[in-house]
């Protein structure tokens, strides 16, 4: 019987958590209500990822682009409490008669209107481009560092004018080839430097290699050891695992395609590997981790102004949603988004990096995590009510008998959630998989892990009840319901008969049957489902 150790060492650091690079907040204006709903919002709620990644900052942002942003902070970022890295996708080329003041002093006020008036107090990390790129040059800033410099130098002092809490991060670039660029940022501008961050995406490494956690592991570890020696944090900005390099000929805008959508037979497969990637990030002391992406970009479109409103939203969108929709192909989330053909449906990795979002979160503290067997990963969490999370991984074929001891002590049982990549949990409604049972584990417990395997085992719950939902009334083919009052409540499941047909945080939806009886019920940020009133 293989066997995992989880220990409580002397020294502990804060985790800041695992989440997503998150476009849909500059994307609303082209999405449909019920994919906002039914989607986007439903989704984000239902994991809360407590770290998150946003295209934003722009020093041409318009009024009504930033309120709009500010709104969907208001539905998702602000409940959550989650802490946000903004980024623009690429700053302007600063040509000839650049002119640099200007930009910093506009950049600093757009963010000081949705700080201080709008009361997005948690935009806390900003750099001023994305893979250090400039106008349609990727990594333009890579052979200019000292170029780099300065303009975080001009918007350091900017953003002190205006009093923002806001630190700046260096230096956002994306391989191994570029991670030199966290010593320089140490050694030319550790002054004006919050934290230091990186990406990273593989592409030789494929799911199931066993090189892939340690890889990763050396990596992060190496980078977050240079951050800490001048008592700063390292933040892996993006990661994500994309097929193995090959030609772009025949392959018009191929360029944020995850392996998962390159290689759909094996999506499976893919949820575990981007998992395993996450666990080298808890562990090796990495503040924060973010995957690329949680949701599809929808199909690039020819970017154009016009008169009428969906031409100016798709306007808006392209310029502030980093570069450029018109260029930008991105299958790389959790979720698609395919409007042609409806296609909104869950890859694999949602049930993966879901929970992995939701149970190790900001404020965390890691444990110590070891394991007898190579095809074996761990990692675990505790939090300030006491509460414990532990992610296991296994790459066997087959199922596996596991000892797990564990040093924190739990008050409860813990919750069990099962993926394994033979027996995928897809649902039709992006809902996460419910819990498969509870286990006791009084210092140990014994585990059957089933073959190719992520398991999570949480006492980060509470057993409850949601509140009943009331006044379900239909006019016409509007299903209508009143607002739930219970303030642990997070999205709704509606039914016709006995057969569920949504999960929306709306109170309506259209429906196509009146001879049904139709009914909703409410369920909870821990997934709990509600009875019927």
């Amino acid at each position: 019987m293989h066997k995992i150790t989880i220990t409580k060492p002397f020294r502990r650091w804060l985790f800041g958590g695992l989440g997503f690079h998150n476009s849909e907040a500059t994307m609303t204006p082209i999405m449909s209500e019920d994919f906002y709903n039914q989607r986007v919002l439903k989704t984000f709620r239902e994991i809360s990822p407590t770290f998150s990644r946003v295209y934003g900052g722009f020093a041409d942002w318009t009024q009504e682009a930033m309120d709009r942003f500010a709104d969907y902070y208001d539905q998702t970022f602000r409940n959550a409490g989650t802490l946000i890295y903004m980024v623009p996708g690429r700053m302007p080329m600063p040509t000839e008669d650049f002119d640099y003041e200007d930009y910093y002093e506009r950049t600093a006020r757009k963010l000081h209107y949705l700080i201080k008036v709008r009361g997005c107090t948690k935009i806390r990390y900003f750099c001023v481009t994305n893979e250090l790129s400039v106008g349609n040059s990727y990594a333009w800033l890579a052979k200019r560092l000292d170029m780099f410099k300065d303009l975080q130098l001009g918007l350091y002092r900017a953003f002190q004018r205006y009093g923002l809490d806001v630190g700046l991060v260096a230096s956002d670039s994306s391989g191994e080839n570029f991670f030199p660029h966290i010593q320089w940022a140490i050694e030319n501008m550790d002054e004006i430097t919050e934290d230091y961050c990186a990406h990273l995406y593989l592409h030789k490494l494929q799911p199931g290699d066993p090189e892939l956690y340690d890889y990763c592991l050396g990596h992060f570890s190496e980078l977050t050891n240079q951050a800490r020696k001048v008592q700063k944090r390292f933040i892996l900005g993006e990661y994500g695992l994309n097929p193995a390099i090959r030609s772009s000929e025949g392959a018009p805008m191929y360029k944020d395609i995850s392996y998962a959508a390159d290689n759909p037979e094996n999506d499976g497969i893919h949820a575990i590997a981007i998992a395993e990637m996450a666990l080298s990030v808890i562990n090796s002391g990495t503040f924060a981790g973010v995957f690329w992406t949680l949701f599809d970009y929808p199909d690039p479109f020819i970017r154009e102004d016009g008169d009428t409103p969906e031409e100016k939203a798709r306007y808006d969108v392209a310029r502030f949603s980093g570069h450029g929709l018109h260029i930008r192909y991105n299958k790389h989330g959790l979720i698609r988004w395919c409007d042609d053909e409806k296609d909104y449906s869950s890859r694999a990795a949602l049930y993966t990096m879901g929970y992995l979002a939701k149970f190790f979160r900001k404020g965390s503290r890691v444990l110590e995590s070891h394991w007898d067997d190579e095809k074996l990963r761990a990692a675990a969490v505790t939090n300030g009510d006491g509460s414990v999370s532990v992610c296991i991984i296994s790459w066997h074929g087959e199922a596996q008998e596991v000892e797990l001891s564990l040093e924190h002590k739990t008050d409860k049982p813990m919750r069990r959630y099962d993926y394994s990549a033979d027996n995928i949990p897809y649902n039709p409604f992006c809902d996460l998989q419910p819990a498969s049972g509870t286990v006791a584990c009084d210092g140990s417990v014994k585990l059957t892990l089933a073959p190719r395997s992520v398991t999570f085992l949480t006492t980060d719950y509470v057993d409850r009840t949601p509140s009943g939902i009331k006044k379900v009334t239909r006019k016409g083919n509007v299903l209508s319901w009143e607002a739930c009052p219970d303030p642990e409540h997070c999205y709704y499941r509606v039914f016709a008969g006995e057969k569920q047909i949504a999960s929306t945080v709306a109170q309506s939806l259209q429906v196509s049957d009146p001879n049904l009886r139709y009914r909703v019920i409410s369920v909870d940020k821990y997934g709990n489902a509600g009875n019927e009133t």
